[in-house]
């Protein structure tokens, strides 16, 4: 998502009032994460130091966004935004038909039953994105935290898009948000402990096996 996407989808979330509230081994089985509602997400560790993010929307909005931290770095502030952030940018919600939202749909008072502009019955999108903790791309991209560490803590949360106004969970938190509450998943094989080199008596010994073998191809 584009930068001046991101800060104005921001800013319209606040207007609204969302503030109110494989190349390594096969990944982990995901846990945490908003995994009931019109708007789901969870984050898998892949291995080699790679964390694998997905969202599952079924409304019109294409402007639900994941922030995510790495070994609870510091947050950023961002003029405009009420609230600090972290490397939030580039994962974001689709949607398979229109017309969707904010793209094809004017926005014109709260979504209310009489005239609702979002909705929450299209067939599932889901999509996911790979990030390479030693290979970060994006607009906002500190160095990583910790680098000597072969695992890091990944943080992420639902930050952006309209508030749970087509109807919220039982216990009055807003549908898809989730109060912007931190999940966390750990991501392994970022520097994996390299095996020292054979020596004394070990390294004779397989020197001597070498030779042996050597003598037996001549």
């Amino acid at each position: 998502m584009p930068a001046h996407r991101l800060l104005t989808g921001l800013a319209t979330a606040t207007l609204l009032g969302a503030g109110l509230t494989t190349t390594a081994a096969v990944a982990t089985a995901a846990e945490g994460g908003q995994r009931t509602g019109p708007v789901q997400f969870w984050a898998e560790d892949l291995g080699n130091c790679k964390a694998e993010f997905t969202i599952r929307n079924t409304t019109n909005v294409t402007t639900y966004t994941l922030d995510w931290r790495i070994d609870d770095e510091p947050l950023r502030t961002v003029d405009g935004i009420p609230f600090d952030i972290g490397r939030t940018g580039g994962m974001a919600s689709t949607v398979l038909e229109g017309p969707r939202w904010p793209d094809d749909i004017p926005t014109e008072g709260p979504n209310t039953v009489d005239k609702r502009w979002m909705v929450s019955d299209r067939a599932p999108s889901t999509k996911t994105y790979v990030q390479d903790l030693k290979d970060i791309t994006g607009t906002y991209n500190p160095p990583l935290p910790n680098p000597e560490s072969d695992t890091h803590t990944v943080s992420y949360r639902m930050v952006l898009g309209p508030p749970g106004n087509n109807g919220q969970t039982q216990d009055g938190n807003p549908e898809w948000l989730g109060d912007r509450q931190w999940h966390s998943i750990e991501v392994t094989g970022c520097n994996p402990p390299v095996d020292p080199p054979a020596t004394g008596s070990l390294a004779g010994f397989l020197g001597s096996l070498g030779s042996v073998g050597s003598l037996g191809r001549g």
